[in-house]
């Protein structure tokens, strides 16, 4: 299994990005949220038009993962001010699941991160996808309440999370 993570900066790697999102959001409209329009998603023609965009360098990433070079995953965050980071869109396809990529997405996201100076690290993300909440508990996140820092977030269908570079899990520790 060969699996490569890297930033999404040419327009081939962009064009899967957008591929990769539409997909996820077919999938959450479809089979989480059907017949409901998200606030998640309210903007998601200009968001993907616009690639990199706020996931764009310097403040922000923008990771593609390829399987046996085939783009199956990506995963961004952007910055919301000069210490805080907000992690989206992350997505693995179906077939692809199972080879560890969420988490290698996730642990190659929050050094990029970390390598930028950002000291907080938050997320939404729909209460269903429980493999997703996993994924990000055991790099570090915790459930948060809502607040003002998650606008438009709804109550009651999204999960909360946070974290700061010291709430990761030692590097030492095999997590396989």
């Amino acid at each position: 299994m060969t699996v490569t993570i890297s930033r999404a900066e040419t327009p081939a790697d962009l064009d899967a990005v957008r591929g990769l999102i539409r997909e996820f959001h077919q999938w959450a409209m479809a089979d989480v949220s059907p017949g409901k329009t998200r606030t998640t998603f309210a903007n998601l023609d200009a968001e993907l038009a616009a690639l990199p965009g706020i996931f764009g360098a310097p403040s922000g990433c923008l990771l593609l993962a390829r399987l046996h070079g085939e783009p199956v995953g990506c995963l961004a965050f952007f910055a919301r001010d000069a210490t805080t980071m907000e992690v989206k869109r992350m997505y693995v396809r179906p077939a692809a699941r199972g080879h560890r990529i969420g988490e290698r997405l996730v642990t190659d996201i929050l050094a990029k991160a970390q390598r930028l100076g950002y000291r907080r690290y938050v997320l939404s993300s729909h209460h269903s996808m429980h493999h997703a909440h996993a994924i990000y508990r055991q790099a570090g996140f915790r459930d948060v309440p809502h607040s003002d820092d998650f606008p438009g977030v709804p109550v009651g269908i999204a999960i909360c999370m946070e974290m700061s570079p010291t709430d990761a899990p030692r590097k030492d520790v095999n997590h396989d």
